[in-house]
């Protein structure tokens, strides 16, 4: 029977491993994302507070997390001279497949209204929160992402002049009270490491996030001076069924080999 516990516990720590799948976007490089309207300064527009470097997003069983490092972490609430609050985090937005407008390396003339449509978003409760908090998870159902999407020129009170540039037309935020958007009753939680990283996770096990083969995402900050958008590869996370399965195999090939002995 020690043996049998064992070689489940084995196979179990297998299935574990193996549902546990992760993936990288790089933002810089020759293939790293601009997207469009960087109104002449290429894929930052600011100074070194708004650099992100790149994203990594993990599904261990179905637990979802997403990390994104960035200069701007901790740094929510700057430049409020251009905008009453200063400048915040946008919503990450989340997709099963990456479409991006333009076979050109950069993009550089993709944007919302031509570019991937997202499915999910997550809504942030305090955007300008330098330690974290919690968010909500929205299903996006419109045809288009300008029915549940709010864009960076909700945000940005100043005008786009010489003395205040800033990427318009990229997501930005869940539209909350767009009857396109559906709350799906799901939180998670968000923690800031101050000039490091975002972190994102939540528990997505009764979404189709658990089963997505492929995830694509995009984020920025509310004024889009950088943002991120890329795809990772991942393999649907092995259900009951399959747990099950793997157990009562292991348990009689045990069996087999102690009838032999």
């Amino acid at each position: 029977m020690k043996n049998v516990i064992k070689t489940m516990l084995a196979a179990l720590a297998l299935l574990t491993a193996a549902s546990t799948h992760a993936g990288v976007i790089t933002d810089t490089g020759d293939n790293a994302y601009w997207g469009s309207d960087s109104h002449g300064y290429g894929d930052v527009i600011g100074d070194t507070p708004y650099y992100i470097h790149g994203a990594t997003i993990t599904r261990a069983g179905a637990m979802l997390t997403i990390g994104i490092a960035t200069n701007f972490a901790g740094h929510a609430g700057i430049d409020a001279a251009l905008t009453s609050g200063g400048i915040g985090y946008g919503d990450v937005f989340l997709a099963s497949a990456w479409t991006p407008y333009g076979s050109d390396a950069h993009h550089v003339s993709d944007n919302a209204g031509n570019g991937t449509l997202w499915s999910y978003g997550f809504s942030l409760d305090n955007r300008y929160s330098n330690s974290g908090g919690s968010f909500r998870l929205y299903q996006l159902n419109g045809p288009a992402n300008n029915a549940g999407i709010k864009m960076s020129e909700s945000f940005m009170s100043c005008g786009l002049g010489s003395a205040c540039y800033y990427r318009d037309g990229q997501a930005t935020a869940v539209d909350t009270g767009s009857g396109s958007v559906t709350d799906t009753g799901l939180t998670g939680t968000w923690t800031v490491t101050p000039d490091q990283t975002l972190e994102f996770q939540i528990d997505v096990s009764s979404t189709d996030l658990l089963n997505f083969s492929s995830i694509a995402m995009h984020w920025g900050e509310t004024c889009q001076n950088d943002v991120i958008e890329g795809q990772v590869n991942m393999v649907p996370a092995p259900g009951p069924l399959s747990l099950i399965a793997l157990g009562l195999t292991a348990l009689g090939a045990t069996r087999r080999r102690v009838r032999r002995g």
